[in-house]
């Protein structure tokens, strides 16, 4: 069984990866033959509708997966290590299924043509703090693959610590800024990339507020102090936690 979990979490991955590749450059207009910004503009009612429908999808996936009780079910059909593994494919999937049926709508918002070239390397750059996030407090963890090596390996690695690597030092949520700067810096966007952006930021926020809930809960104080010294999305000056300064 647990080299049927290692597997299933190897598969979790590639779509997980995958998904999150395809839409940074979709989203991104780069690269990729079909992107937010090519095709047929649709009616707007209907592409509103549909593109609405695909960003419910996204929230209330990562958001009812999120949750205890889900995991609890979960739980009940699947290995407890193969928890976090259907959470990353299954995310992975809502972004294809972004990148494949979103409705473009070509009506231009801005375009600076002149930083191009500089907001294109700014929005890649937002996108690589995200992925340097990850590996700062636990790449594979975070995408399903350190559970399931444990249980094949029959080591465990033990409980979760609260950490404060570098990036964490200075904001704590990098991941999020990361998005958020890679969708935001753009020198050319249209109504239907605009929407999507304005849909993923939304939940960013969302998403944020009963992170933090979460992370009250599971460490207490600990956390309290944390977000009263470091700030929650922006690095700014004299808001950081030193290397080796004590939260508690």
């Amino acid at each position: 069984m647990p080299i049927l979990v290692f597997l299933y979490a190897l598969v979790a991955y590639a779509i997980g990866m995958g998904g999150l590749v395809w839409f940074i450059l979709f989203q991104g207009d780069f690269l990729i033959p079909a992107t937010v910004n090519t095709g047929t503009s649709v009616p707007l009612l209907q592409g509103l509708l549909i593109n609405l429908g695909l960003l419910l999808l996204w929230g209330v996936q990562h958001s009812v997966m999120a949750r205890p009780a889900f995991k609890a079910k979960l739980a009940s059909v699947q290995p407890e290590s193969a928890e976090r593994s259907t959470y990353v494919w299954a995310s992975g999937l809502c972004m294809i299924l972004i990148a494949l049926y979103w409705q473009s709508n070509t009506a231009v918002v801005w375009h600076i043509d002149a930083l191009q070239m500089p907001l294109r390397v700014l929005s890649l750059a937002g996108w690589g703090v995200s992925v340097w996030a990850t590996f700062q407090i636990n790449h594979f963890d975070l995408f399903g693959l350190k559970k399931p090596f444990e249980a094949l390996s029959g080591k465990a690695s033990g409980n979760k610590q609260f950490v404060t690597p570098f990036l964490y030092r200075h904001m704590r949520h990098p991941i999020q800024t990361g998005i958020l700067l890679g969708m935001w810096l753009q020198a050319y966007m249209t109504a239907g990339q605009l929407l999507l952006t304005l849909g993923m930021t939304a939940y960013v926020f969302i998403g944020l507020y009963f992170e933090e809930k979460a992370l009250v809960t599971e460490f207490g104080n600990r956390y309290k102090i944390y977000m009263q010294q470091v700030p929650r999305l922006f690095p700014r000056p004299g808001k950081r936690v030193r290397k080796g300064e004590a939260l508690d």
